[in-house]
């Protein structure tokens, strides 16, 4: 959720927050889960020498930093896909990492065909924090 679904967006004349419940946002169900996962931690390492992950207490980081592997994941993803489509610039993927982000960073040939550039100083509707 924390990066890939929960972006938070104001809008810019009233300042109200455009996000503010699940009728705004997609919320992650069971069935985003994929039939198939397979991962594996810490190959090739014996686990007699890490005791300390193995019996860790830790509530906030630990769950944090699993779920940025997620983000960089889809930033790896994408930039073999932008390779694929010859596109050799420097990707910029700001988190969330939500499915218009993802989307238009994969800048194939469908994408660059339908990317509306704002003209001269149009601004968005919403405001991105």
């Amino acid at each position: 959720g924390l990066f890939t679904t929960e972006e938070l967006l104001w809008h810019r004349a009233s300042g109200q927050m455009a996000t503010r419940g699940p009728g705004t946002y997609k919320i992650p169900g069971f069935r985003d889960i994929p039939q198939v996962f397979n991962i594996s931690l810490l190959k090739d390492v014996q686990w007699e020498n890490l005791r300390t992950i193995q019996r860790s207490r830790g509530v906030g980081e630990p769950p944090l930093f699993m779920a940025s592997s997620v983000f960089f994941a889809i930033r790896d993803a994408l930039k073999a896909a932008r390779l694929q489509s010859g596109v050799h610039d420097v990707l910029s993927l700001q988190s969330p990492a939500t499915v218009e982000r993802i989307r238009i960073s994969c800048a194939d040939p469908i994408v660059r065909r339908a990317l509306v550039q704002p003209k001269e100083g149009e601004k968005s509707f919403f405001v991105s924090i």
